[in-house]
C-alpha cells in the first residue's frame, strides 16, 4: 500500500491548464454571467469542503485566473477582474497575472474586503454569483450582510452548475477536463493514531447529547480522516479523501465512491457504518429534515448543505472534532518526534550535499532550484514509513526567496549560484507530518544579510523560549517572534506560525500565531503543533524564513505554577551559522542554541553517522559546534 500512495499523494504531474487563453475563458463566463443576469461571480479557491489544497478538477480560480497560488479569491465582473490574496502571494501574483487583473491585497487593514468591493463597485439590485458549495455559511453570512446595504443579491448556480465548470465544457475540444480522483483510502493502524475510531464516536456523540441533536454532519476533510482514522490520496500532499460523514446517535454513514474502499479496509470501519454515494449526502440532510431530525452542521461548512435544512432543525456551531483533533494525543505526539527526528536525518544530508556540490565542487552550472528539490525529495523518500511530501517544495536562490511561496517549475527554474538560499520542505510519514525551513548562504553574505537573518532567528528563538499563561492566543504571543524587525522597521507579511495535522494537512485549525484581527481566537493548549516561522523578504534581492515545528507543553516556572505552557522544538536542524550576528545575540538566546545543538548531537547525529555518508556527518559535526 505505501509504495502506491507514494505514487499518488505526489504533485500533480497531469495539468493541461493554460492550453486556452485566459482571456478568452474570462470572456466565455462573461457570456454565461450575461445569460443569468450576474453582475459579478466569485471564484473561491476551495473546494466543496472549503480545504485548502484541492484537487485538480476543483482548481476552478487557477482555471479562470492563472493564479496557482493555494490562497485567494476571483471575481469578474463584465468589465473588471480581481483577484484577493495575501501577502505570501503578492509577487508571485504579480508574476502569473495577465496585466488586465487587479491584484486585491486580503487581510490588510485599510484595503477593501471583496464584499467591500462589490457594495463600492455594483448597482443597487445587481446580483452576485456564486456556486453554493464552494462558500462557507460564516462568509456567506457577511457577505450578505454587507451586501444587503444596496440590496445586492447573491445568486447560487442553477441546479448546481458551476459557471467555470461550464467554461471548462466549452473547450473539451481543446483542453482535457480533469476528473475526480479514485484512489484507494487505506485504515490508519491504532499504533500511529493512539485511540480507535469507535472511541472517538463515542466521544463525538456525548457532545451530540449534549447539544440535543440527532445528526452531525462532517464535511472538512481531515475531519473525516482522523474521525474513521482512514487516509486517501485525493488531493496532493495531503492524506485525505472526497467525501461526507453523517453521525448519529446510534448510526453513522459515510458518503463516499466505493470503489476506493477495498474489502479489507471495510472491515476496519467502526462497527455499525454504512456507505453512501458521495453526493447522496445532500438528499439525505432533505429527507432527515423532513423527518423533523435536529442537524449540527459547522458554519465552516458549505451553504449547499445548509440550504438542505430548515432553520426550526439546524444547529449552528463549531463541531467539536476540530479542536479534538488539535490536541494530539501521546502516541501522536511520541509519532511527531520520531517522524521529525528520520526527517532531519534527510534534510542535513541534503544540506551536507548542497554545500559539497555548491561550494566545495564550485558546481554553479548544473543544478537547479527544481533538480535540488528532487534531491531533496530522494533523501526523505529513503527515510521509513515516508508516505509523500506534505507540499510542494520550496527552493528558491537569492531574489526567488523574497517569493514567500516560490514554486520552482522543471524547466524554467533558476540555477543554483552562490548567495542566500532557501529551502521550505516536509514530509508526509506514517506517524506524522513534517514542515521545516531553513536559508543557507553559498558565499559571502553581507552584513546586512547578516543582520536581517540574525534578527529573524532572535525572533525564532524567543519565541521558542517563551512561558505564558495556559490557554493564551496565539495572536497575542504574535509579536515577540516580530519584536527584531519591528524595532528597526521591518516586518513579514504572513503569519508566525500555523498548526500542523498528525499525518494528516501540514496547515490545520484552529491554532494558530498571528497577529491579524481574523485570525482563530482559538487559545493554545497542551498537545497543540504548531510552526514557529518567522521571516524577512526583500524583494529583488533575497528571503530568510526559519521554521520549526513545535508542541505546546507545559512548563515548570520559579513560582512552580502548573497553569503555564511553553514549547517543546521538534525540528531538528542547525541554523546558517555565517549568518548569524553573535554580537547580536544575548546570553538567554547563545545558550538556547548550544542547547538545541547539543540536542541535535546527541538525536541527529548517531543516525548520520549509521550512513557512513562522511560528508553529512563531517558537514553536521561543524554546524552544531557550540557558539
Amino acid at each position: 500500500m505505501q509504495r502506491v500512495l507514494n505514487k499518488v499523494i505526489s504533485k500533480d504531474k497531469i495539468n493541461n491548464m493554460g492550453k486556452v487563453a485566459i482571456s478568452r475563458k474570462v470572456e466565455k463566463l462573461r457570456t454565461f454571467m450575461k445569460d443569468q443576469s450576474l453582475s459579478a461571480y466569485i471564484v473561491p479557491s476551495e473546494d466543496a469542503h472549503q480545504s485548502e489544497y484541492i484537487c485538480v478538477k476543483d482548481k476552478r480560480r487557477e482555471y479562470i485566473s492563472g493564479f496557482s497560488g493555494s490562497a485567494g479569491c476571483a471575481v469578474i465582473t463584465l468589465d473588471n477582474q480581481l483577484l484577493w490574496t495575501d501577502g505570501r502571494y503578492w509577487l508571485q501574483a504579480e508574476k502569473e497575472l495577465e496585466s488586465n487583473w487587479k491584484i486585491m491585497k486580503d487581510r490588510v487593514v485599510g484595503e477593501p474586503t471583496i464584499q467591500d468591493w462589490l457594495l463600492s463597485n455594483l448597482n443597487k439590485e445587481n446580483k452576485v454569483g456564486i456556486d453554493s458549495r464552494l462558500i462557507s455559511k460564516g462568509y456567506y453570512d457577511s457577505m450578505k450582510s454587507t451586501l444587503k446595504e444596496k440590496s445586492i443579491d447573491i445568486k447560487f448556480d442553477e441546479d448546481g452548475e458551476n459557471l467555470i465548470d461550464k467554461v471548462r465544457e466549452s473547450f473539451r475540444q481543446e483542453e482535457e477536463i480533469p476528473e475526480y480522483p479514485k484512489n484507494p483510502i487505506f485504515f490508519l493502524e491504532d499504533k500511529f493514531t493512539g485511540k480507535q475510531s469507535n472511541e472517538k464516536l463515542k466521544e463525538i456523540r456525548e457532545e451530540m447529547k449534549k447539544q440535543s441533536v440527532d445528526l452531525m454532519v462532517v464535511s472538512a476533510l481531515d475531519e473525516i480522516a482522523w474521525l474513521l482514522n482512514l487516509r486517501g490520496s485525493d488531493i496532493s500532499f495531503n492524506p485525505v479523501f472526497l467525501s461526507y460523514v453523517v453521525v448519529g446517535i446510534q448510526t453513522i454513514t459515510l458518503f463516499v465512491d466505493e470503489s476506493k474502499l477495498n474489502d479489507k479496509t471495510k472491515s476496519q470501519l467502526p462497527s455499525g457504518i454504512a456507505i453512501s454515494p458521495y453526493n447522496q449526502v445532500f438528499e439525505y440532510l432533505r429527507a432527515s429534515d423532513k423527518q423533523g431530525k435536529k442537524i449540527w452542521i459547522d458554519p465552516r461548512s458549505s451553504v449547499a448543505l445548509y440550504n438542505c435544512v430548515s432553520v426550526v432543525n439546524l444547529i449552528e456551531k463549531i463541531n467539536p472534532i476540530l479542536l479534538t483533533k488539535a490536541i494530539k494525543n501521546e502516541t501522536e505526539i511520541q509519532g511527531m518526534k520520531n517522524a521529525h527526528i528520520r526527517d532531519a536525518v534527510a534534510l542535513i544530508q541534503f544540506l551536507a550535499w548542497m554545500e559539497e556540490e555548491i561550494v566545495e565542487k564550485g558546481d554553479e552550472t548544473s543544478h537547479t532550484e527544481y533538480s535540488v528539490s528532487e534531491k531533496l525529495e530522494g533523501f526523505r523518500r529513503q527515510q521509513s514509513d515516508f508516505v509523500s511530501l506534505s507540499f510542494d517544495t520550496i527552493s528558491s536562490i537569492n531574489a526567488n526567496g523574497a517569493i514567500i511561496h516560490y514554486k520552482p517549475d522543471e524547466t524554467t527554474s533558476a540555477t543554483i549560484v552562490k548567495g542566500m538560499y532557501l529551502v521550505d520542505s516536509g514530509g508526509q510519514y506514517l506517524d506524522g507530518t513534517t514542515d521545516v525551513t531553513r536559508t543557507l548562504h553559498y558565499g559571502q553574505p553581507t552584513q546586512h544579510e547578516i543582520d536581517c537573518y540574525t534578527r529573524v532567528l532572535r525572533g525564532h528563538v524567543g519565541l521558542s523560549l517563551l512561558k505564558f499563561p495556559n490557554r493564551v492566543n496565539g495572536r497575542d504571543i504574535d509579536c515577540v517572534a516580530r519584536t527584531h524587525l519591528w524595532s528597526v522597521g521591518l516586518d513579514y507579511a504572513h503569519g508566525t506560525g500555523h498548526g500542523v495535522g498528525s499525518f494528516l494537512n501540514v496547515h490545520e485549525g484552529p491554532q494558530g500565531i498571528s497577529y491579524r484581527a481574523i485570525a482563530n481566537p482559538t487559545n493554545l493548549q497542551a498537545g497543540m503543533t504548531l510552526t514557529n516561522e518567522p521571516g524577512y523578504y526583500e524583494s529583488g534581492n533575497f528571503g530568510i524564513r526559519i521554521e520549526n515545528v513545535m508542541i505546546v507543553a507545559p512548563v515548570t516556572t520559579q513560582f512552580n505554577n502548573g497553569k503555564f505552557i511553553g514549547f517543546d522544538n521538534i525540528t531538528l536542524v542547525p541554523y546558517e551559522r555565517k549568518l548569524i550576528n553573535l554580537d547580536m545575540l544575548t546570553k538567554d538566546e547563545i545558550n538556547f542554541i548550544n542547547a538545541y545543538y547539543k540536542e541535535i548531537g546527541e538525536k541527529i547525529l548517531p543516525l548520520i553517522e549509521k550512513t557512513n555518508n562522511q560528508k553529512a556527518i563531517n558537514w553536521l559535526k561543524n554546524q552544531i559546534k557550540q557558539l
